[in-house]
């Protein structure tokens, strides 16, 4: 396998992501690093042959990872478990518990392109969807539109949900998510390879968690104002600070009401209900 990587300016990744995500789905990784003013941009290719074109299109650089990558990689990262509220834990290995602990426990493997939990749009949607989902009735549904690694459609079934629809156009993202599932034991979950701007799937849901870039969360919305249940949640990342004007004039055009907002570096989540069905944002507490 091959990396094609690229230090970037916020602005050169606002004009070109909705065109990297169109082209390469969950292939390409955008890393923030704290403290860093330029953000790295990854796309991951089965080979040279179609990694180097990226370069003389977009500058950068290729790096051929070791055949052992991935294990490598597992020895040497030594980040820490995300823990989500009292009631998740996100592994990155299976471990042994040293100690009782409450909380469920799900193991997320690192892997190129897929989140594990770690990166900040994903760890403030994790956190948001634990919250509003303490107080949801039983049976409650999900959909996670961008599935990539499938974290939060599992903490959805973690957390309670009866049936949940997780959508990715990438069908190695797809893949990924199942294995990730079957390696939780994890079930009743329906995974699609589709396009979020064009849904096709059945009902309403009571929670729609996308964590995408933020042009294409704003041409979702529409859609998506047509399957949230009456009532129900939409948390929403991957937004820069730059773009959360143009996302709250969005969501106010598509009759959503933002009821919280996060921010981590440059990014923010957003919680919002439908307009017409305006509900308590739930106590935050302590864990």
């Amino acid at each position: 396998m091959y990396i094609w990587r690229k230090s970037t300016t916020t602005d050169w990744l606002r004009l070109r992501s909705e065109d990297l995500t169109r082209r390469f789905g969950s292939a390409l990784a955008v890393i923030e690093r704290t403290g860093k003013a330029r953000t790295l941009v990854e796309i991951s290719c089965a080979s040279e042959r179609e990694a180097r074109p990226l370069v003389r299109e977009f500058g950068g650089s290729v790096e051929r990872l070791r055949r052992n990558w991935l294990a490598h990689f597992a020895r040497t990262d030594r980040a820490r478990p995300l823990r989500v509220g009292s009631r998740l834990i996100i592994l990155r290995t299976r471990e042994k518990k040293t100690r009782p602990n409450p909380a469920r426990a799900l193991v997320i493997p690192a892997e190129a392109a897929f989140g594990s939990g770690d990166h900040a749009t994903t760890a403030m949607c994790l956190r948001l969807l634990e919250r509003v989902t303490r107080h949801l009735p039983p049976g409650w549904t999900m959909l996670d539109a961008g599935t990539g690694s499938g974290v939060l459609a599992l903490a959805g079934r973690c957390f309670g949900a009866k049936r949940i629809v997780a959508i990715d156009l990438d069908p190695l993202a797809c893949a990924t998510a199942k294995r990730n599932a079957r390696s939780n034991r994890i079930r009743n979950i329906q995974f699609v390879n589709g396009d979020v701007l064009k849904l096709k799937v059945r009902g309403k849901f009571d929670v729609i968690a996308a964590n995408l870039f933020g042009e294409i969360l704003i041409d979702a919305l529409p859609a998506w104002s047509r399957h949230l249940a009456p009532g129900g949640w939409l948390i929403l990342s991957g937004i820069l600070r730059s773009q959360e004007r143009a996302m709250r004039r969005a969501l106010k055009q598509n009759r959503f009401e933002v009821s919280e907002i996060r921010r981590r570096g440059k990014w923010i989540a957003l919680l919002a209900c439908q307009r017409t069905a305006q509900r308590a944002v739930p106590t935050r507490k302590k864990s």
